[in-house]
């Protein structure tokens, strides 16, 4: 009985592990990626069902259903089916594959292009209290514009004024006595325990080009040039058929009324975001109703 057993098992083992593939195959390619929302492609669930299809004939043949010629010519045909769409499904799945690469490198450098716009807008508001209304004025901005930077040489000593150093600075007893409490920077300058240098840098030294800029910006994937502000960076975009690259961010910027304030506002986003998995909203920066400036994407 046991060898019977045994027999049977090593006759029907092939077809049934092949029925037992293709039905599994069958139940992964119609499954959908909770995750991704991706499922497998239409040649990968034909293929599992030629699967099927071989374990069920090669089946049939054991039980002596039908002849070995029938069982070769079908099996056969399934298997060369079964290996067309193996190669048309990896073609698919690689092309996938590319896709989402692709749509991986478009957001990163999309990303870095607003996050450039938004910070020189930020560096705008801080010098003159309200945003630019083009990239022609950011662009004279930084071209034009300076910040002032105050190098301190020197020590302001953490004690009151001695009697000797009071009469230097012109105060009178006991009318000034309070003003022998502690040593403020315009008295420790004409005491020369410091000195004083205002230097004027050109902002875009100060955001890129200057050497503590370029450590701060390390992680950039590319450089930052003015000409090139609010354009598609498109040396650096993935390469789309059809896609018109001569574009630039539409930047939008306003104020709004929050109570008795009106406060500065911008709006920048990508005009034509590359997405070839699903209908998504654009990668933008700020918005048109709130007084914002983060990204639509996950911002450390």
């Amino acid at each position: 009985m046991l060898e019977q057993i045994g027999v049977l098992s090593k006759k029907f083992m092939f077809p049934v592990m092949l029925i037992v593939v293709g039905i599994l195959l069958i139940i992964s390619g119609k499954s959908v990626d909770p995750a991704t929302g991706i499922s497998q492609t239409g040649d990968f669930v034909l293929g599992a069902y030629a699967i099927l299809g071989a374990g069920v004939i090669s089946l049939l043949y054991m039980m002596e259903v039908i002849n070995k010629i029938v069982n070769l010519v079908l099996l056969l045909v399934l298997f060369v089916i079964t290996g067309v769409f193996a190669v048309k499904s990896y073609n698919s799945i690689q092309i996938t594959i590319d896709q989402r690469n692709a749509k991986e490198a478009w957001d990163v450098n999309t990303i870095q292009a607003l996050s450039d716009i938004r910070d020189v807008q930020m560096a705008y508001k801080k010098h003159k209290g309200f945003f630019a209304p083009d990239y022609a004025e950011l662009k004279r901005f930084l071209k034009e514009e300076k910040v002032m930077d105050r190098i301190i040489e020197g020590d302001i000593e953490d004690r009151r004024l001695t009697l000797e150093e009071g009469k230097i600075l012109g105060y009178k007893m006991p009318q000034d006595e309070d003003k022998y409490a502690e040593i403020d920077e315009e008295e420790a300058v004409l005491l020369n325990m410091i000195t004083i240098d205002t230097i004027y840098y050109p902002i875009m030294e100060v955001m890129f080009t200057g050497e503590q800029a370029i450590k701060k910006n390390e992680g950039r994937l590319y450089d930052f040039t003015i000409e090139e502000m609010g354009a598609l960076p498109k040396e650096h975009l993935p390469i789309i058929e059809g896609y018109d690259y001569n574009l630039e961010y539409p930047m939008y910027t306003d104020t709004l009324r929050v109570d008795d304030d009106l406060i500065s506002h911008l709006y920048i986003y990508d005009p034509k975001p590359y997405d070839p998995f699903v209908k998504r909203d654009t990668l933008s920066i700020g918005s048109k109703t709130e007084t914002k400036t983060n990204g639509s994407w996950a911002e450390k």
